[in-house]
C-alpha cells in the first residue's frame, strides 16, 4: 500500500435537498458543474440513484438513467428537480443554477465553491458580472459570526474564477461563511449575492490532539511522561494550543513529540477511542474507520529547532493481530517550511484498528522537536 496524493473533494457549491420516504429508492448524488454562471455558460448535471425505479429530471429533460450526466445550457435561472419512483417510496432532490442577466454591465462577484485538502480550506470565486472587477478581500466568518481570515483577490475580469486558500484559518468541520468582496470595496451588480455557506462538515472527525494525553507512548529509551513536565531523558511528549512552526507561523492544535536525547531515537503514541469508565479512569478500544476516510497534517520542527538535523515522521495503522503497516516515512529537515501528509484510508473501510503516530531522530540528537500540526482521521 502507498500513501495518495492530496485528492480530498468536498462538494457544497450547490443546494440539495433530499426527502425519502423509504430507504430506498436513494438519490446518492445530485449536483451541477457551478451554482452561478453567465449567459451563455453550458452546465453539466451528475446524479446517481440507487434502489431502483424510474428517474426523471423536469426542466425539459425527462427520462434518464440511474446514473449519468447531462450538459444543459440555462437562458435564465434554472431550478432543477430530479424524481425516483419505486416500489417502496419517491424520493427528489434539486439544485438550482443562477444566471447572470445579460444586461448587467457591472462586476459581480460571487463564491461558487469551497474545497478542503490537507488542512487548508480553498475557494473559488467568480465575476459572474458584464464588467472587470478590481482588487478585493475574501472574507470568511466562523459558526458564531466571528471574522477568521482574509484572502487577496488581485483583480478578476468578467467571466474569470480563480481557486485560492484561506492559509490562517485551521478548518475543524464547523460551520462556516465565505463572503467575496468582504471589505464593500467593488460597485457590484447584485450585492446579495457575495456570501456562501457550504454544507459539508466532517461527517467522521478523530481529533488526535483531543485523545494524546490517552495515547499509549513508548520509545526507544522507554516510556515517557505526558506534558510539559516528562523526563527529557526518555523523550518529551505534549500538545500545544499555540506553536511557532519553522516556517514562523503560529498554529494551534499541535502535537510536539521529542525523541530522547540519542542518536537513532524513535518516539511513538498509539491511540484509539477513549472509553471512560466510572471510578476507575478508562481504556482505549480500536477506532472503526468509516468508509472513504482520509489521515492529514502538516509536519515540520518548531521555530526553536533551528539547528536540527531533521526528524522522520511516520503513520501506521494495527490491526487486531498486532500487524502494523506504515506508510512511507516523511524526512522533515529544518528548512523553514511545512509538509503535509494526506493519506487515503478507504483500503480499511469499516476496520477496526489503532493509529500510530511516530518519529525518528538521526545520529544528530539535538533540538528535534517535531510539530504534528492538525492529525485527525476525518471522512
Amino acid at each position: 500500500m502507498t500513501g495518495a496524493q492530496p485528492v480530498a473533494q468536498l462538494s457544497g457549491n450547490v443546494t440539495t435537498a433530499i426527502a425519502v420516504t423509504s430507504p430506498w429508492p436513494q438519490i446518492k448524488e445530485f449536483k451541477a458543474s457551478s451554482e452561478n454562471i453567465t449567459p451563455g455558460e453550458n452546465v453539466t448535471l451528475t446524479w446517481e440513484v440507487t434502489g431502483g425505479g424510474t428517474v426523471t429530471i423536469d426542466s425539459g429533460i425527462g427520462k434518464v438513467q440511474p446514473a449519468g450526466t447531462k450538459q444543459v445550457l440555462p437562458q435564465k435561472t434554472t431550478k432543477y428537480t430530479l424524481t425516483v419512483t419505486g416500489e417502496k417510496g419517491v424520493s427528489t432532490a434539486w439544485v438550482t443554477v443562477k444566471v447572470a442577466e445579460k444586461i448587467t454591465l457591472m462586476p459581480d462577484l460571487a463564491i461558487t465553491g469551497i474545497t478542503y485538502n490537507s488542512g487548508l480550506l480553498y475557494y473559488t470565486i467568480k465575476n459572474i458580472g458584464g464588467a472587470d472587477a478590481g482588487p478585493s478581500d475574501t472574507y470568511l466568518w466562523d459558526q458564531s459570526n466571528m471574522w477568521r481570515d482574509t484572502s487577496w483577490v488581485n483583480g478578476l475580469k468578467a467571466g474569470e474564477e480563480k481557486t485560492q486558500p484561506f492559509t490562517n484559518f485551521n478548518y475543524h468541520g464547523d460551520k462556516i461563511t465565505v463572503c467575496a468582496d468582504g471589505g464593500k470595496v467593488i460597485t457590484e451588480a447584485n450585492e446579495e449575492n457575495n456570501c456562501f455557506i457550504p454544507t459539508f462538515g466532517f461527517k467522521f472527525n478523530y481529533d488526535f490532539q483531543q485523545y494524546a494525553s490517552r495515547a499509549t507512548w513508548r520509545g526507544s529509551a522507554g516510556r515517557p511522561d505526558f506534558g510539559l513536565t516528562g523526563g527529557s531523558s526518555l523523550g518529551l511528549v505534549t500538545k500545544l494550543s499555540s506553536v511557532i512552526a519553522e516556517d514562523g507561523n503560529s498554529y494551534r492544535n499541535v502535537i510536539e513529540m521529542v525523541p530522547a536525547p540519542e542518536s537513532y531515537a524513535w518516539l511513538e503514541g498509539v491511540f484509539g477511542d477513549w472509553q471512560e469508565q466510572w471510578q476507575a479512569g478508562g481504556y482505549m478500544l480500536p477506532i472503526e474507520l468509516p468508509n472513504n476516510s482520509r489521515f492529514t497534517a502538516k509536519i515540520g520542527l518548531s521555530k526553536e529547532a533551528e539547528g536540527s538535523s531533521g526528524v522522520t515522521f511516520l503513520f501506521g495503522l494495527m490491526n487486531a493481530n498486532g500487524s502494523i503497516n506504515w506508510w512511507p516515512a516523511v524526512k522533515a529537515g529544518y528548512d523553514g517550511t511545512l509538509q503535509s501528509m494526506d493519506i487515503d484510508l478507504s483500503s480499511y473501510n469499516n476496520i477496526k484498528v489503532m493509529a500510530i503516530l511516530r518519529v525518528e531522530s538521526g545520529a544528530d540528537m539535538d533540538k528535534n522537536y517535531a510539530l504534528w500540526i492538525e492529525p485527525r482521521i476525518s471522512q
